[in-house]
């Protein structure tokens, strides 16, 4: 059984392979991914299922009821990794470190200073930055369609790139934007 599929079983209490034949003979095969995680949703509610049953902490139906849809889709072939429900693909990485939110939006502005482009993809305007009491944002959208979404906490920076074409453009971009993330000082 893969780890996401044990871990679906951990905290439903229902075995995954159970919650595959239900969702097999529900149809799920044919449908596409939201009516999927609508299916895992009214059975998690038939089921009763209100707490963790690893941990008994209240459970997230609307986050567990997308896993077991993303994993279904994954084991029958109906969803590649790193794509999401409206079939395009996106790469994350992220690196841990320390300082206050400004200094590290500060460091990942020095990091990027003067970028006309990523990789060799021109940017498409200006990147947007916002922040919150808990975060600071820089966005940017880039010429190929696809967007960059930098989230900085109090220890981590997150790049997410989405809208990509395909797993494969995941995969050249993983390696580039670790890259990036490595050459915070």
């Amino acid at each position: 059984m893969a780890s996401k599929a044990s871990s679906i079983s951990t905290a439903t209490g229902v075995d995954w392979s159970a919650w595959d034949a239900w969702l097999r003979a529900e149809g799920a095969l044919d449908l596409p991914h939201p009516e999927i995680a609508k299916l895992a949703l009214r059975r998690v509610h038939e089921l009763g299922i209100t707490t963790h049953a690893g941990n008994g902490k209240p459970f997230n139906d609307g986050w567990w009821a997308q896993t077991i849809a993303i994993e279904f889709g994954h084991q029958h072939g109906l969803r590649e990794k790193g794509q999401s429900s409206t079939g395009d693909h996106a790469v994350s990485a992220s690196k841990k470190v320390v300082g206050s939110l400004d200094d590290l939006l500060d460091r990942w502005l020095a990091a990027v200073a003067g970028q006309t482009d990523f990789d060799g993809v021109k940017l498409e305007g200006e990147p947007r930055i916002s922040s919150t009491e808990k975060w600071r944002y820089w966005r940017a959208k880039l010429t190929d369609g696809s967007s960059v979404n930098v989230d900085i906490s109090a220890d981590r920076i997150a790049v997410q790139h989405a809208g990509l074409e395909s797993a494969a453009d995941g995969e050249r971009w993983r390696p580039y934007w670790k890259t990036v993330l490595s050459s915070l000082v």
